[in-house]
């Protein structure tokens, strides 16, 4: 996983920067688990004139994104409030992929749900018995 830290107007150390990249390094894995590879996301911390903002953008193998955006007092409020934002919404997308696939129906992807059921009334094998009927009625005397 590819993911791009950056704070903007923000009077933190480096030691307070790489304390919270630390955190997100960390807490992003409740996300992550819910994405395929390859994974490339950004996390922006900025300060406004009361409190900070974020936002993170998350996107995965195929059409999976994710976006979260929150404001809170403190960076680390911040942080977590993008993380429980994302991991809900990622849980949210998953738990749909998956009821489409069990359901049969096409798939966000574009491929079509791997389960294929016969009605009660048809026969599995029904090309053989067509086969054999034509040749139980053909004349093979020749």
């Amino acid at each position: 996983m590819r993911l791009e830290i950056s704070f903007r107007n923000t009077d933190a150390t480096d030691e307070e920067k790489e304390a919270l990249t630390e955190r997100v390094q960390r807490k992003i894995q409740k996300v992550t688990r819910f994405f395929r590879e390859p994974i490339e996301g950004s996390l922006t911390v900025r300060a406004l004139k009361v409190g900070f903002a974020g936002e993170l953008h998350l996107s995965g193998a195929g059409d999976q994104k994710l976006t979260a955006r929150t404001e809170a007092d403190d960076p680390v409020a911040v942080i977590d409030g993008l993380i429980h934002t994302a991991a809900r919404t990622a849980r949210r997308q998953h738990d749909r992929r998956i009821r489409r696939s069990q359901k049969g129906g096409p798939t966000p992807d574009g491929f079509a749900g791997t389960s294929f059921v016969l009605a009660e009334d048809e026969d599995q094998d029904l090309e053989t018995e067509e086969i054999r009927a034509g040749l139980d009625s053909a004349d093979l005397t020749a």
